[in-house]
């Protein structure tokens, strides 16, 4: 892999995996595009690209994650909260992510190998018709909606079970999934995004961990230190930059236009691997 295809790559991976549009599925045509099989994408600049947008999310929620990790460690110590806010995110944060981490660990090797352009385009359209109801439903909502200080435990699985089957299905977009689920569960655009970004760290960061783990038993071909170091300072600083765009644009804005990009670009690889007679399934 070359500098600048790292550097596309991880640009790519910093703007898709906050924007409300899926990631996987950019990076999955990122590579069609530039002629990468994707078992020349090492395991080594895997583990990069999500170290760098761990760094991202960490240094953009920086008060936010602090307070909490301060709050967990009070709380193991039976100690009272400093921030009873941050504290009652803690159990939510935790429920919420261990549908991701099931779904990762036993699901997720077999939905990547039947991964195509048909399965992608359709979950674009799911995700954008997805997108559309959870507005439809926050537009009929009376008042401005919940903030995280109001988070429940059941509201955590819920969020937690969208993050889950986005991660699942490239296409879906976790941040948009679990941004809309929030809506439907009656939170603002921006308080549901914010959960939702606290909610992705720890499933990046243990995605980036267990491909570093995976690194053991890596024989493929390797990557330079020079498309590595692109790779993760890129992602870091735009991913930094789209997280705080986004908490800005959705405290005026809707998910609408990212339905209609999803909507839209979905149509268009339906009708290519239609037109291309592509199946629907890998088989393998």
């Amino acid at each position: 892999m070359s500098v600048p295809q790292a550097l596309v790559l991880g640009i790519l991976q910093g703007l898709t995996e906050f924007l409300p549009v899926s990631s996987t599925a950019h990076l999955y045509l990122a590579q069609l595009l530039l002629g990468i099989r994707n078992d020349e994408i090492a395991l080594a600049f895997d583990v990069v690209l999500h170290l760098g947008t761990a760094l991202a999310l960490t240094v953009a929620l920086f008060p936010d994650v602090l307070a909490i990790a301060v709050e967990l460690v009070l709380w193991l110590a039976r100690r009272p909260p400093r921030s009873p806010q941050a504290r009652s995110l803690i159990l939510p944060l935790a429920v919420g992510t261990a549908p991701g981490v099931l779904a990762g660990l036993l699901l997720l090797k077999r939905v990547e190998s039947i991964r195509t352009l048909a399965l992608i385009a359709v979950s674009m359209l799911v995700a954008s018709a997805y997108f559309l109801l959870s507005e439809r439903a926050a537009g009929a909502r009376e008042g401005g909606g919940k903030t995280v200080a109001e988070i429940r435990l059941r509201d955590g699985f819920w969020i937690g079970i969208a993050q889950a089957a986005a991660g699942l299905l490239a296409g879906f977009s976790r941040s948009g999934f679990t941004i809309a689920t929030g809506l439907l569960r009656g939170f603002r655009r921006d308080e549901a995004a914010r959960f939702s970004f606290l909610l992705g760290l720890p499933i990046i960061a243990g995605a980036g961990a267990k491909a570093l783990l995976d690194l053991r038993h890596e024989h493929g071909p390797a990557v330079s230190s020079a498309a590595l170091a692109a790779g993760f300072l890129s992602a870091a600083v735009v991913g930094f930059l789209v997280v705080r765009f986004l908490l800005r644009f959705l405290k005026k804005h809707t998910l609408r236009p990212f339905a209609v990009y999803l909507g839209v670009l979905g149509l268009v690889l339906l009708a290519v691997s239609i037109a291309q007679r592509l199946p629907l399934l890998a088989v393998r």
